[in-house]
């Protein structure tokens, strides 16, 4: 069964189902297909123009990251490789990325030459798509038409529970679709 994770490099969520997700394969029996989502175009108010086609988003490095992802998908790259290395250079390592650093990691996995302008070309297609299948916020597993959970981890399930969590997401999704919306409430104080 093909799951699709809508996702952005610079959501700690994503990053947590990274861990998750990929502690899966390839066991699981599942392919995972990750398709960038940009959060910063979601959350973008203003004059209606997509930041993929502003002059002052040309090196902004959430952009970059997602656009890579595309271009080494494109190019037929180790796509998971440089998936894995952007979640733990952002989320996991000191310091600030550079665009320099971020297309390195996608030479590393198999990009040829970074042709931005058709990389965000490509990256928007992707965004267009997503949001026309209702996506709103990353993670998003996409189980089948219409049968989508937006999930937030507080925390990487422990092994044992990967299995299960994947599973109950999936029946939420695909038995239950009046379901539109399920948070846990917790007490105040218990954060």
């Amino acid at each position: 069964m093909s799951v699709e994770v809508f996702f952005d490099y610079t959501c700690g969520f994503s990053n947590r189902a990274r861990h998750w997700l990929d502690a899966l394969q390839p066991a699981g029996g599942e392919q995972l297909v990750w398709r960038p989502f940009s959060l910063l175009q979601q959350n973008l108010g203003g004059d209606g123009v997509p930041v993929f086609d502003r002059a002052e988003y040309v090196d902004n490095v959430s952009l970059v990251a997602l656009s890579v992802h595309v271009a080494v998908r494109a190019a037929g790259g180790d796509l998971d490789g440089y998936r894995r290395q952007m979640f733990t250079a952002w989320h996991e390592e000191p310091g600030r990325l550079s665009t320099a650093d971020i297309v390195g990691f996608g030479s590393a996995h198999g990009l040829g030459e970074f042709d931005r302008t058709a990389a965000f070309a490509a990256l928007a297609a992707e965004h267009a798509h997503a949001s026309g299948l209702g996506v709103f916020g990353t993670p998003t597993l996409m189980f089948g038409p219409r049968q989508a959970a937006f999930v937030k981890l507080d925390a990487v399930p422990e092994a044992d529970r990967n299995r299960p969590l994947l599973d109950s997401v999936r029946q939420l999704a695909l038995a239950q679709p009046a379901l539109r919306e399920w948070q846990r409430v917790t007490p105040a104080g218990r954060g």
